[in-house]
């Protein structure tokens, strides 16, 4: 992934016209995406060749909640090929591919409880905490498949 100081420093200025609450490096490319307000979508950025420190947009990725809704929450994965797992409430949380913008899972819920976070296990399988406390577990191979909560000791 990316290091402060050793791949990147920002002297003065900044690379988004909005607030990054989130930013996350598409291992094995050159992309980055960030969330952050005033909506819950994502943008993609491209960190130039090594000759060069600019940091361009090279797209967003709109989300089915929009404005008015927490900023999503995200994780990546380069396994098939680069993902961005995202979402900020657990009936939202879909996985897309981050050059075509394809989606490519979305997990089946009726809870719309706020997330604090997500991850990717593996290239298959999810974790998603709502902020609550309560953990998801989630298998991408099974699409629409409803979220299995895990029992945590206290």
């Amino acid at each position: 992934g990316l290091c402060p100081e050793r791949d990147f420093k920002v002297e003065c200025g900044g690379f988004s016209n909005r607030p990054v609450y989130s930013l996350k490096h598409v291992p094995d490319t050159s992309l980055l995406v960030t969330s952050g307000p005033p909506d819950s979508s994502l943008q993609v950025w491209q960190v130039s060749a090594e000759d060069s420190d600019v940091i361009k947009s090279v797209s967003a990725i709109p989300t089915e909640n929009g404005t008015g809704q927490p900023w999503a929450k995200i994780a990546t994965i380069s396994a098939r090929a680069p993902w961005v797992l995202h979402g900020s409430r657990l009936n939202s949380v879909q996985i897309t591919e981050v050059e075509s913008r394809k989606n490519v899972y979305m997990a089946a819920s009726r809870n719309s409880e706020e997330l604090s976070g997500l991850a990717f296990l593996d290239c298959n399988t999810l974790l998603l905490c709502c902020a609550k406390g309560q953990l998801c577990l989630a298998d991408v191979r099974q699409s629409q498949s409803p979220l299995e909560a895990v029992s945590v000791p206290s």
